[in-house]
């Protein structure tokens, strides 16, 4: 049997274990007498609508329109009843399946974000440890969370990143000097993959003071991660049917047996095993490193904070971190620079402008990309309609009352002002759907238009996120750590590549992407590839 019909075979016999056991909850609360989508689907509910439709937000954003910004869907087994299982002490959070809410009013996602009453989903739980390993700061909470936190952040500051200049620089310098080593000006070509190994080379130099070598194509940890990730989001149709169904039963299965399942002999799970072997071993020898560097009295925060808090008392547990720090430090960033880069091809004018301002400015200092507005409307507009993380799935740990920014109409007709919340109560944060709140963006709130950055506020509500007002780096204690390396990342890599080429699309018959949920928001070609098509040019 091949690896994925085995994995597609324990997630069905897990299925059948929770038909057979379930008990029926009659809970008709709060949630369930809102306005929503009819559900067409006992068993998925509205989730493959959710999050595998042909485009990313077909349905949601629909849903948003007709709903408001806070509307029930089904989640799987009908949504009605909750599932008891033997098992379920293994697991912290309570187990309820009942209707999930789709949340994009700011109001009820600053308390979301901020309020602490709400914990990561149960099915992402697990797959971050199986990812990360236990203890990762996505999975810790309350006092394990702010010590996490605390030693991290000093690396991430502004003052931490406006000294990363330099490196930046000197990655997008090899990126352009890789370009032309592999013939990329006169040709169409794929460049997805080149820009993810740029970010991990940034990552690795910046935070870790360690060089991947990945653009060379030297690194064969960058080459399993990339592996890896393209495994984990993989946006064929056999691979959504099973994400459906680990969704559903990663929560029943104790970690025990997750435990046991990663160490099977099978290829997928020999990937993950190959990955984290390569990261304990890199990161025993950077803790090595530093220690002998700090003897000598040289300091690097990221890897020396780590030696000198509470969370250095096992090294083991540094390559948690490390995976961490690698997997969201990639693919996100490269992910959006890509975005970027696809949508100057597109917009020639406004390429032709960006290229104007790059040439009159000559940024050298961290301050002159961020006094560019052409450069920054692009980015920006990419982070509201490119989210690399476009819904987020919590769960609340408590009882709780959620406030609304407007009132909300009952199926019964009844206005309400506020949402009582049990504990157990699964809720996605709908980012994709907030930064397409007409109210809050304007009534061209759909479209893709950068000059609307230009204008002196383009956003009409409450800052939820850190940078422009967006939900792109989410918001609260579990904001993104690399929000400012990311964005210097993207406008430095820009800046670089625009002085030196000129972008456009392929033939109007193949040039259009259109955007799928894999993990984060990928791009996919209409035949279904995973690639960024774009033709390259010398600036003459």
């Amino acid at each position: 049997m091949s690896t994925d019909k085995w994995i597609l075979g324990l997630c069905l016999l897990t299925l059948v274990i929770l038909w057979i056991t379930r008990r029926s909850h009659s809970s008709r609360g709060l949630a369930e007498q809102l306005r929503g989508p009819k559900c067409s689907s006992w068993l998925y509910g509205h989730i493959p609508e959710l999050l595998f439709s042909e485009e990313y937000g077909d349905h949601e954003f629909q849903w948003q329109e007709k709903y408001g910004p806070v509307y029930p869907i089904q989640g799987y087994f009908g949504g009605s009843f909750a599932l008891r299982l033997s098992l379920a002490h293994f697991y912290a959070h309570p187990i309820v399946q009942e209707s999930r809410l789709v949340i994009s009013d700011p109001s009820t996602v600053k308390y979301i974000t901020n309020s602490g009453v709400f914990a990561i989903g149960p099915s992402q739980e697990k797959a971050a440890t199986v990812v990360f390993g236990r203890r990762n700061v996505f999975v810790v909470r309350d006092g394990d969370h702010r010590r996490l936190r605390s030693w991290m952040n000093s690396s991430f500051s502004s003052n931490s990143i406006r000294t990363l200049l330099p490196i930046i620089r000197d990655t997008a310098t090899k990126l352009v000097d890789r370009w032309e080593a592999l013939g990329f000006p006169g040709n169409t070509v794929d460049v997805s993959g080149i820009l993810n190994d740029a970010t991990l080379d940034t990552t690795g130099r910046a935070i870790l003071e360690y060089h991947f070598n990945a653009l060379d194509g030297q690194s064969d940890l960058a080459k399993v991660q990339r592996g890896m990730l393209d495994t984990l989001g993989s946006p064929t149709k056999f691979a959504q049917l099973a994400a459906q169904l680990a969704d559903a039963t990663l929560p029943y299965i104790p970690d025990i047996v997750l435990r046991y399942v990663f160490e099977l002999p099978i290829p997928t799970m020999g990937m993950f095993q190959e990955y984290k072997k390569l990261t304990d071993e890199l990161s025993l020898r950077l803790l090595a490193v530093k220690r002998k560097r700090q003897a000598l009295g040289k300091n690097q925060d990221f890897i020396s904070s780590f030696s000198n808090s509470d969370e250095g008392s096992g090294d083991d547990d540094f390559g948690v971190h490390l995976r961490t720090i690698l997997v969201t430090g990639q693919d996100t960033t490269g992910g959006t620079l890509g975005w970027v880069l696809y949508k100057l091809a597109e917009m020639t004018d406004f390429q032709q402008q960006l290229r104007e301002e790059i040439r009159l400015t000559r940024p050298t200092e961290q301050a002159d990309y961020n006094a560019m507005p052409l450069l920054n409307a692009i980015i920006n507009e990419i982070l509201r309609m490119y989210s690399s993380l476009p819904l987020a799935e919590r769960v609340a740990v408590a009882d709780c009352i959620l406030p609304l920014s407007q009132p909300i109409t009952t199926r019964a007709g009844a206005n309400i002002s506020e949402l009582p919340i049990k504990k157990g109560q699964c809720v996605y944060v709908a980012i994709a759907s907030y930064h397409r709140l007409a109210s809050i963006w304007g009534p061209d709130a759909h479209e893709f238009r950068p000059s609307r950055w230009l204008d002196e506020k383009p956003c009409k509500g409450q800052a939820l996120g850190p940078y422009a007002s967006l939900l792109s780096f989410f918001g609260g204690p579990a904001v993104c750590l690399g929000w400012r390396l990311a964005i210097l990342e993207i406008q430095v890599i820009v800046v670089e590549l625009l002085e030196k080429y000129v972008l456009s699309l392929p033939p109007a018959d193949n040039n259009r992407l259109r955007t799928r949920l894999a993990v984060t928001l990928v791009p996919e070609t209409l035949d279904g590839k995973r690639q960024i098509p774009i033709h390259i040019e010398r600036v003459t």
